[in-house]
């Protein structure tokens, strides 16, 4: 049995949290409550808890200062962070403080709830296993012998195609094992770049929180921004979903590391050829990941992509017909229907490659039409590499945007500043596109482009005729109508995913921008 001491300032709070935990037939024991951080100290030395649940803000003694006290003292349980929407900073830090994870109070479940408390539980009894096993014996492999073997086995195992020969090397999958194995793409600019040679050891300790009670976990770096996890655990073990794990990982990764991370989760594996075929499924997947949807970051392998349907390949037409007839108005024509041609593709599954050479193809157009908007001297290289380069349906789609406006500022010769400003607006759309989910302030947009934040909403409204707020909200919108006519999301769910975590604004939003209730949205 496991002890466990809530802690909250709030009376109200202690017993709710109480009553989520299924107490009758499971491992857990209800020692007693605090209602601060000196006094859970207190209560802990008494009852010997081995599970602390505890809010952040709390009187006299914090939750971080608790965190800190139980580390430098030598407790050898864990931690779970209860905390708001505006904590988040707190939280990063108790995580770094050595707390196990966080819950936000709002959306507490006891399906969630026990199912933490039970990764919780399997980390300790992996601890407890490993301080009263005895000395190994010198002919057994030590674990970090063997995952050296087993990652180069799975780095060729990650290499076969649908042709090759089945699997004659190594055999590392026990009989009574099951492997999960994660494609993650590190995210950002070429900072993030720069970080992707110490993200893995990032991955190394999220799976060491997250895999507790596995038998081994691997991690290999593949790429630039490409990593392959792969973990075992005993067949028949009790396992959180895939997909749970991955949105765990990615949520882990923001908070704890302040790094964004996408990731694509396969199904279990029985042996090795089994998980080749799901190495070669994600492979497939990944290419999916160049679009922003899903906002919560990540993908099944099982998601097909798409070489471009009817209704595809018909925009596709109408972009090239766009500069076929070459006009004062053909280069806004083409920027409109290539910018309609990345929303289609996004919404089909199809193929980034193809999409690309649709857009190339466009532009190879313009450089070479007697458009009187295009300029006679223009670089169609710089634009068609920027294309090849793009790594996000967002990037493309501000390519597309920064084209034209370049060959608009160049035909008519407007002023340098005009151009500087509507560039810089182009990098806020793009951060306020990429950053919807998040708390997102006007300070930080500011930030990122180098303007002072009333000059920035002066170009931002003069470019977009809306304010910074207004634009983020109709993102937000978009993105919410999108989730919610899945079928896979439930309302408050779509309102903490889009980043309005206030279920009544959120409804107020949503009603004002489509006309009706998010709850009468139409679903499949």
């Amino acid at each position: 049995m496991y002890k466990i001491l809530i802690v909250d300032d709030e009376m109200i709070v202690r017993h709710a949290v109480k009553t989520l935990i299924r107490w009758e037939g499971s491992r857990f024991e209800y020692v007693g409550a605090a209602a601060n951080g000196a006094a859970a100290l207190n209560r802990i030395q008494e009852t010997g808890a081995d599970i602390v649940i505890t809010d952040i803000k709390m009187p006299e003694m914090d939750g971080l200062e608790l965190i800190k006290r139980l580390t430098a003292s030598g407790f050898s349980g864990e931690v779970l962070v209860l905390s708001n929407y505006d904590d988040f900073e707190l939280v990063r830090e108790a995580l770094k403080c050595g707390a196990y994870d966080y819950m936000l109070k709002l959306t507490l479940k006891t399906e969630s709830f026990m199912q933490t408390l039970e990764e919780i539980a399997a980390k300790l009894d992996a601890r407890n296993g490993a301080a009263s096993a005895p000395a190994s014996d010198a002919a057994v492999p030590r674990l970090e012998e063997i995952t050296p073997r087993i990652a180069a086995a799975i780095r060729k195992l990650n290499e076969l195609t649908a042709d090759s020969e089945p699997w004659e090397g190594e055999r590392f999958i026990g009989a009574d094992e099951t492997v999960y194995s994660f494609v993650i793409r590190l995210q950002g600019d070429e900072q993030g770049l720069r970080q992707s040679g110490e993200f893995q050891d990032t991955l190394v300790k999220l799976a060491d929180g997250l895999f507790t009670g596995s038998r081994w976990t691997v991690v290999i770096r593949t790429g630039a921004r490409r990593f392959l996890l792969a973990v075992a655990y005993a067949s028949g073990t009790s396992f959180s979903s895939p997909e749970e794990l991955a949105l765990r990982m990615i949520s882990l990764a923001s908070l704890y590391y302040n790094v964004r991370i996408k990731a694509i989760y396969a199904s279990a594996a029985s042996d090795e050829d089994e998980l080749a075929a799901e190495l070669r499924l994600s492979r497939l997947a990944e290419e999916l990941l160049f679009y922003t949807r899903p906002p919560t970051g990540c993908l099944s392998n099982r998601e097909t992509i798409q070489e471009g349907n009817e209704a595809f390949k018909a925009a596709e037409t109408r972009l090239r017909d766009s500069m076929r007839k070459p006009n004062s108005g053909s280069l806004v024509l083409w920027s409109e229907s290539a910018l309609e041609l990345i929303g289609l593709a996004a919404e089909q599954r199809v193929n980034p490659r193809q999409l690309k050479r649709a857009v190339s193809g466009g532009i190879w157009s313009i450089a070479n039409s007697d458009d009187p908007a295009t300029p006679i001297q223009w670089d169609e290289k710089r634009w068609l590499e920027q294309v090849e380069a793009a790594e996000t349906d967002a990037q493309l789609k501000e390519t597309i945007r920064e084209l034209s406006k370049e060959i608009e500022n160049r035909s008519s010769d407007t002023a340098s500043p005009q151009i500087a400003a509507r560039e810089e607006v182009l990098q806020a759309m793009r951060y306020l596109e990429e950053r919807y989910p998040e708390r997102v302030a006007i300070a930080d947009v500011a930030h990122h482009v180098g303007l002072s934040e009333p000059y920035l909403c002066q170009v931002f409204k003069a470019d977009t005729g809306q304010s910074i707020l207004t634009y983020l909200n109709e993102i937000r919108m978009s993105k919410a109508y999108e989730m919610l006519a899945s079928g896979r999301y439930l309302v408050k769910q779509a309102a903490i995913e889009v980043g309005i975590p206030d279920p009544f604004y959120f409804n107020r939003l949503f009603k004002k921008r489509f006309g009706f209730s998010p709850k009468n949205v139409k679903t499949p």
